[in-house]
């Protein structure tokens, strides 16, 4: 099964990226953002033993928030450089156990107005050569201009 992975631009918005990925959080899980075009974003996060309930399971939280990530940087990146955003509310439904060597999140905006946005996120891990599809989440964020 090939991964439902949008021709992302890599390097796009790096006004955005950066940020990301240098929050302590990101650090501490090893998120990393692999890319954005104007409606999606991809967000992966290795799967290591610190972050599973029992070595190899991925705890529900850590999976909710790599969708947030994902759901949230997608939104954001439908707005001009000088924008961020903050999730001002998520749901996460888990669907199967998040196992195997990465997981994977593709984010898209669902719509997204001057002040607000709402967005999607399937999170879906990598199991050798097959992805299974783990959870599926609904964000939405305020969008704040930075001075």
């Amino acid at each position: 099964m090939s991964l439902p992975i949008p021709n992302v631009i890599q390097g796009h918005r790096d006004d955005l990226k950066a940020p990301i990925e240098s929050m302590p959080i990101c650090q501490l899980l090893g998120l990393k953002i692999i890319g954005f075009n104007l409606t999606q974003s991809i967000v992966e996060l290795p799967i290591k033993t610190e972050i599973t309930i029992d070595g190899k399971i991925v705890q529900g939280g850590i999976v909710g928030t790599l969708a947030d990530f994902a759901a949230i940087s997608a939104a954001t990146a439908n707005k001009p450089i000088g924008w961020t955003s903050a999730t001002t509310s998520f749901d996460v439904h888990n669907l199967a156990p998040a196992v195997g060597q990465r997981l994977v999140a593709v984010g898209r905006v669902i719509k997204a107005s001057a002040n607000s946005g709402v967005a999607a996120a399937d999170v879906y891990a990598e199991q050798g050569s097959s992805l299974v599809l783990v959870a599926t989440a609904l964000a939405t964020c305020r969008f704040i201009q930075l001075k």
